[in-house]
């Protein structure tokens, strides 16, 4: 550029052309860098010979009037501003209000912990400040009065330096003495203190004694302080603690960040430069078990923790049975949980079953509850289930939770053998479809014929269901709807201790063959059945390859495990190399708490009770579901007694009380209102006492009549009576099984 003058001498501008001065190989590198340049602009793409840039014609028309706002820019997240490394400007903890809450929680909590420990800490400031009165006055002396020489006299003394040597050291105490008490710190301190003393003297005397107490703090206050440094001073740590601490034990303590890593360093996996990050709050669930998520430094992974995650428990002051450690979103991810308290240390829940009027099989069965509280509900239609494990440890218990659930469902046809012979059982007869007791020969035989009457039934269930459109069968498998309408109501098969059968078997000449055909029957039954609504619930004792097979047990997809010997015998039950995964019935040793496996994964869970006579008012109330509902079939519906004469006349009387217990004489009132003629009520001159006997020994006389030939009897006990007393009557369970209704 150039500039030349106007007429009136001013500098004007001229363009020149800088082009026509360089040399083309400048010119060619100027032309690539201008059209680089303008492909990278929002304006388009620059043409590929000159560079320039071709631009639609823009409408030139006037645009409306209008009002133009600029919008803000939008604040980053909490994502965002994590994604680009920012750190939050205020901490979660001032924010959330959990946080505010436990902290005013603990605040209280200090404040009447210390309150209640006033005496104490009173009498420890009163010690301390004695002990600091004793120590500053022996220092005060030892100051003022150089008693340092008579300690270096007496080693030179025991020395037997000479006695001139101790003649020096005298007068040198008494010249270095004499300077001390000289000292302007020393005048200025006796001074000091015989003013106070005058003072507070002073006070006394003018105010009493009760308004002269606050010029004493500051006394107290000195001599406190050098009673707590005497005893810091004697302390092996070099510390002295006036208040007593209001954090629990370690091991009862919150988890902390800290208190993580210090264990991991305990066990060697983080150094001592290392530490972990909290990922979020910590969080406590209803029964007070602790969720904490961290981030651990490179190089520690979760897996790495959980393979000494014994070690690590320990380092927390835990038992492993209080920790579950689970991987985040990354290996470095950790999320631990903590129990409150040790796992099943406490009585294991009732079973909701026990309180349920009825209850659907195809809604599950409700089992127990894991380590962690968490309710386990099991579908058993699609997968069966074996038990096992020692005797005495909850083993048949357990087992009749199922059977329970069952029996609560009118539409679940029971089928029961029981190899055991005992009397475990005894209340399912009521209810059952077959049933075989024992472990004889013509026992076993007719469970082989069972086994053979349920894969026709199922196949049988099949045709039916190959036959129906495919509207109504979408998957093949028996629905609510099927069964209801096609008739093939839920099969529940229950076979107690299984090995008592397949001994019987083995025992045979034939024997090994047999038991292979047995254990291929059952495998095929439980494989194919449970689509078409076949549910195989069985047990076992004595966990070998001979009583619990494994062509057997791997098609059952849920075992349960109560105590066992060792790891072999657990995974005899649970499946192989369940024990060498961490999940072993071996040394378990209380009663109730078993090892399940799914097919899911392995967990440890206590079972819900049913004791035996909760299980015998379930039966009860099943046998009544059947009977109002039509479904009492084959062994439970031969008994059956026709409901007439003095039974007929006690269910009514029952029904009308609309109670489960009456005594005798409650029944005599109710039967006297069904028939004033028959003699029930109390006659003229006639004292209770006589009354009661004369109607109980009735009752039992008719009762006795009219079970007369059917194996059955009802006796009365103990009961409450309608006036709330105590006395000899009869319940309305007894009556319903004797019944049947």
């Amino acid at each position: 550029m150039s500039t030349t003058e106007t007429e009136h001498g001013e500098r004007e501008a001229q363009l020149v052309d800088l082009a026509a001065f360089q040399d083309p190989e400048t010119l060619l590198r100027l032309g690539e860098l201008s059209r680089t340049a303008v492909q990278r602009t929002e304006n388009g793409v620059a043409d590929v010979f000159t560079g320039t840039v071709r631009l639609d014609k823009v409408d030139e028309e006037e645009a409306e009037a209008g009002t133009f706002e600029q919008l803000d820019e939008e604040e980053l997240d909490e994502d965002e501003r994590a994604s680009l490394g920012l750190r939050p400007i205020i901490p979660e903890t001032f924010l959330d209000a959990g946080v505010w809450r436990q902290r005013r929680a603990v605040w209280l909590n200090s404040a009447a912990f210390h309150a209640t420990r006033s005496p104490v800490y009173l009498w420890r400031f009163i010690r301390t400040s004695a002990i600091g009165a004793r120590v500053g006055a022996r220092d005060a002396w030892s100051y003022l009065f150089a008693t340092e020489y008579g300690e270096l006299a007496d080693k030179v003394r025991r020395a037997k330096a000479g006695a001139e040597h101790i003649a020096d050291l005298r007068a040198d105490r008494r010249k270095e003495a004499k300077a001390r008490r000289r000292e302007p710190v020393t005048v200025y301190a006796l001074t000091g203190c015989t003013s106070y003393a005058a003072a507070v003297i002073a006070l006394g005397e003018t105010w009493g004694l009760i308004l002269t107490a606050p010029a004493l703090i500051p006394l107290f206050g000195l001599l406190y302080v050098l009673g707590h440094r005497e005893l810091a001073r004697r302390a092996p740590d070099g510390t002295f603690a006036f208040l007593d601490s209001t954090a629990a034990a370690d091991h009862d303590g919150p988890v902390t960040d800290e208190r993580i890593t210090n264990a991991l360093r305990d066990i060697k996996l983080l150094t001592a430069e290392q530490t972990i990050k909290p990922v979020g709050l910590a969080t406590r669930d209803d029964l007070g078990n602790t969720t904490v998520a961290f981030k651990t430094p490179a190089g520690l992974v979760c897996k790495a923790i959980k393979n000494k995650a014994e070690a690590f428990a320990g380092a927390l002051g835990l038992s492993l049975e209080r920790i579950d450690l689970t991987q985040g979103e990354t290996p470095n991810d950790v999320i631990l949980w903590v129990a409150a308290t040790v796992p099943f240390s406490e009585d294991a829940p009732v079973s909701p079953l026990v309180d349920a009027d009825r209850w659907s099989i195809w809604d599950g069965v409700p089992f127990g509850s894991n380590r962690k509280g968490l309710r386990k509900t099991l579908q058993l239609l699609w997968s069966s289930m074996l038990f096992g494990g020692a005797q005495g440890y909850g083993k048949t218990s357990a087992m009749r939770v199922p059977a329970a659930a069952g029996a609560l469902d009118p539409q679940c046809r029971m089928l029961l053998a029981d190899f055991k012979g005992g009397a475990d059982w005894e209340e399912l007869e009521n209810i059952a479809h077959r049933v075989i007791i024992g472990a004889d020969p013509a026992s076993v035989d007719e469970f082989i014929e069972l086994v053979d009457e349920l894969i026709e039934e199922m196949d049988t269930r099949f045709a039916k269901i190959r036959r129906m459109p495919k509207a109504e069968r979408p998957d093949m498998r028996l629905t609510p709807a099927m069964a209801e309408a096609h008739g093939m109501p839920v099969l529940m098969f229950l076979i107690d201790e299984i090995q008592e059968a397949f001994g019987v078997v083995l025992a045979r000449k034939d024997g090994l063959k047999e038991f292979a055909a047995l254990v291929e029957k059952l495998a095929r039954l439980i494989r194919r059945g449970r689509a078409c609504g076949l549910i195989i619930v069985a047990a076992a004792q004595r966990p070998s390859a001979k009583s619990v097979p494994t062509d057997f047990r791997d098609v059952i997809l849920k075992r349960y495990s109560v105590h066992t010997v060792d790891d072999t015998s657990s995974d005899m039950i649970l499946g192989d190399g369940q024990a060498k995964r961490g999940h072993t019935a071996a040394g378990l040793g209380r009663i109730g708490v078993g090892i399940l496996a799914e097919e899911a994964g392995s967990e440890k869970l206590q079972v819900d009770l049913i004791t035996p006579q909760e299980f015998e008012v379930i039966c009860a109330r099943g046998r009544a579901l059947r009977i109002e509902a039509g479904t009492l079939t084959g062994y439970a519906a031969s008994g059956l007694l026709t409901v007439s004469g003095i039974l007929a006349q006690m269910r009514a009387a029952f029904d009308e009380a609309g109670v489960e217990e009456l005594g005798s004489t409650d029944i005599a009132r109710l039967l006297h209102q069904q028939d004033p003629a028959a003699d029930w009520g109390q006659r003229d001159g006639e004292s209770d006492k006589q009354w009661s006997s004369r109607v109980g020994a009735r009752l039992g006389r008719e009762i006795e009549e009219a079970l007369d030939g059917s194996g059955r009897s009802l006796d009365r006990v103990k009961v409450r009576t309608l006036a709330g007393t105590e006395g000899r009557g009869f319940r309305r369970t007894d009556l319903t099984l004797v019944l049947g209704a």
